[in-house]
């Protein structure tokens, strides 16, 4: 692995890099943003490591650069600032963000367990085929400002409500969902206020970023929008509903994203597409045939689009292995298998009987199925 430091003071970052030199790892050192976008031009680093201190222009700017020129980059920022950095003021430029004084040892764990999930989906095929899709899903920005907001026990609904309101056109989009979702009996939504009522903030959370992600309509022959959107949404809260409640929020987003990479996958070639939904089993897995068929899969592109939006790689784990049971059991259970479960359930598709075994699910897999139906839309 290559990574290359960024550091203007010259030692902040020493013990970080040394570190990685005595791992084998190959590490080279720069003192600014200009010397680095050099150094890559010239080289292909895997792993770029920034201040956010640097003269003229700071380690976000450079990352934002970065993140167009190099794409396939994983970017770690380290705030030497006595500022808290606001997600706004990121903009989804670093997939990871550390404050000084940082933890050596767990940067290093971090970085060095996502090489092998980064390298399936960084790939120059994949860099390059996602690269001529002419529209692509936006990162979904008022999402991720909830999503920190409610970290902050000050936060109520009536600013999360304020927050969707800023935008008009998303308001609309989450309450027809909204609607069309959850209405069953009695008067419809007419207000955000009235929606977090119904149905609870992390809904809501989920919905707007299923508005968001689905604001542009992909011209997909024999493809359902609306369908992705409610299997998302439901993938999202029966995920939820089977990790403990620190891993909550972000099964909610695994669920609501793991099939993001279709949207992008089913737009690389038309001709390519229409021979695929032409052989696709509505009842099975699809995955070894989009393989055969686009040379890779929704899994990989999804986690390749997170990979863009800079989101982290514990979540880009769970959207790549979910059809991947196998290499579900190298771990505890958590957002991933949660992800695997709740998407084979919905479907009603069978589960890997290692993977049954592996975590003793067998005595609540029927309690599960009935909760499946519940969530199913």
């Amino acid at each position: 692995m290559k990574i290359l430091f960024v550091d203007a003071k010259t030692h902040e970052l020493n013990a970080l890099a040394q570190r990685f030199k005595d791992s084998h790892q190959q590490v080279a050192l720069v003192s600014d943003a200009y010397a680095a976008i050099e150094a890559l031009t010239k080289t292909k680093f895997d792993v770029v490591i920034s201040l956010l201190s640097l003269p003229k222009i700071d380690g976000i700017e450079l990352f934002n650069t970065i993140s167009d020129k190099f794409p396939g980059m994983v970017r770690v920022l380290i705030n030497d600032t006595v500022a808290t950095l606001e997600p706004k003021q990121l903009s989804n430029s670093a997939h990871y963000v550390y404050e000084l004084p940082i933890d050596i040892d767990d940067i290093v764990t971090t970085i060095t367990e996502l090489q092998d999930n980064r390298s399936l989906i960084t790939k120059d095929a994949i860099i390059k085929a996602v690269a001529r899709v002419k529209t692509l899903p936006s990162p979904p920005k008022v999402y991720m400002q909830l999503n920190a907001m409610l970290k902050d026990s000050a936060t109520d609904s009536q600013k999360i409500s304020e927050v969707i309101a800023q935008d008009p056109a998303l308001t609309v989009k989450v309450l027809q969902f909204s609607n069309n979702t959850f209405m069953t009996k009695g008067k419809s939504l007419n207000s955000i206020a009235d929606a977090i009522t119904k149905m609870g903030v992390d809904t809501l959370c989920c919905i707007v970023m299923t508005a968001e992600l689905f604001s542009y309509e992909p011209n997909i022959a024999d493809f359902s929008l609306l369908e992705e959107q409610l299997h998302g949404l439901s993938t999202a809260r029966l995920a939820a509903s089977m990790v403990k409640g620190e891993l909550k929020q972000q099964a909610m987003l695994a669920g609501l994203l793991h099939d993001i990479g279709k949207l992008v996958l089913y737009e690389m070639d038309p001709e390519l597409t229409k021979i695929y939904f032409q052989h696709r089993s509505a009842t099975s897995d699809n995955t070894q045939l989009e393989n055969k068929i686009f040379g890779t899969n929704h899994s990989h592109i999804g986690g390749y689009l997170l990979h863009k939006w800079s989101f982290s790689y514990s979540l880009i784990e769970a959207i790549i292995l979910h059809h991947s049971p196998q290499q579900l059991l190298r771990s505890s259970f958590g957002v991933a298998q949660a992800v695997y479960v709740a998407d084979k359930l919905l479907r009603e598709q069978e589960i890997d009987a290692k993977l049954i075994k592996h975590y003793k699910l067998g005595s609540v897999l029927e309690k599960l199925s009935q909760r499946a139906i519940k969530f199913k839309h």
